[in-house]
């Protein structure tokens, strides 16, 4: 599975940027919500672009199922047909979340399919491995820049030594995802997880928790963690 992120902004013009990136964000509504809100995007035409946003928002979209990625791929090119984002190149799954094309001044979304594990995922499969392979890095490499992550994680795997951390009052990720995120993220990456909580063990600290509305499993639990390494 993958994920998707988001991040704050003010309202000063600001050259600065900063990767968001997120997991296992199907359709890719977070996405979009993210680069909108937060990210400076609007519809064309809407601001001067002599006043772009303070802080830009670079945010990335990791789906591992096809389907749900189409959905947000085509979900981008409507946007992009009724004027909310501006293509950024010839390649379908990025755009600008503004009137501007230049990357020095408006935040980007970016679509990935693809597997964001360092393992073979059985839940994964491609008939094209080298693609599934370059996707895989591609991914990766990402995650070494992204700034704030957020990972859809209600269904992944707890982890099988310790499902449950007393301390923590949570069920914890397995090592398949707290480890891996920890080993690919940056110190200082802020991690949000729903209803699993990343493993204290692995370097990251919790900061928050939060119960949030999600009608589809009668309410989530959303942590916070920093990964100090």
């Amino acid at each position: 599975g993958g994920g998707g992120g988001g991040g704050g902004g003010s309202e000063e013009p600001q050259s600065s940027s900063s990767d968001h990136g997120g997991s296992g964000l199907g359709c890719g509504r977070l996405v979009f919500y993210a680069a909108l809100t937060r990210g400076g995007g609007g519809k064309a035409g809407s601001y001067s672009s002599d006043s772009p946003p303070k802080l830009l928002w670079n945010v990335h979209g990791v789906e591992i199922g096809t389907q749900l990625h189409s959905l947000a791929v085509n979900s981008l090119q409507r946007g992009t047909e009724q004027g909310w984002f501006v293509s950024s190149t010839n390649d379908k799954n990025s755009s600008f979340a503004d009137e501007s094309s230049s990357s020095s001044s408006s935040s980007q979304i970016t679509f990935h399919n693809g597997n964001a594990l360092l393992v073979e995922d059985p839940y994964y499969t491609s008939h094209e491995e080298t693609d599934s392979y370059s996707a895989a890095a591609s991914i990766q490499s990402l995650l070494s820049t992204t700034n704030l992550l957020f990972a859809y994680s209600t269904v992944f795997e707890t982890n099988a030594i310790q499902q449950f951390n007393p301390e923590l009052q949570a069920m914890i990720l397995s090592p398949k995802w707290s480890r891996t995120l920890a080993s690919l993220c940056s110190n200082g990456c802020v991690a949000i997880t729903t209803d699993r909580a990343l493993n204290p063990d692995d370097g990251w600290r919790l900061l928050d928790r939060m119960d949030v509305e999600n009608p589809s499993v009668w309410g989530s639990v959303g942590y916070i963690s920093v990964l100090e390494k």
